[in-house]
């Protein structure tokens, strides 16, 4: 895996690639930060952990707004 791309399309194919690239990156990166202690490195993955955590909010609110009817209220 290259890299982890910012952004992208809200569809479930995005999402998919999304989650599968940023299972890669993690094995890949977030190890090696962690173990060799590199505080720049560290701060550029929790940098890519938050526009990852923003594009799945992102992706539920559009679920949300889409598939009413799926929402479970006692959540």
């Amino acid at each position: 895996m290259n890299e982890y791309q910012l952004g992208g399309g809200l569809n479930l194919m995005t999402v998919l690639g999304k989650t599968n690239a940023f299972t890669e990156f993690l094995k890949t990166r977030m190890v090696h930060a962690l173990e060799s202690e590199d505080p720049t490195e560290l701060h550029y993955l929790l940098a890519q952990l938050d526009d990852y955590h923003s594009y799945m909010w992102r992706y539920y609110n559009k679920l949300a707004k889409d598939r009413p009817e799926r929402m479970d209220p006692g959540v």
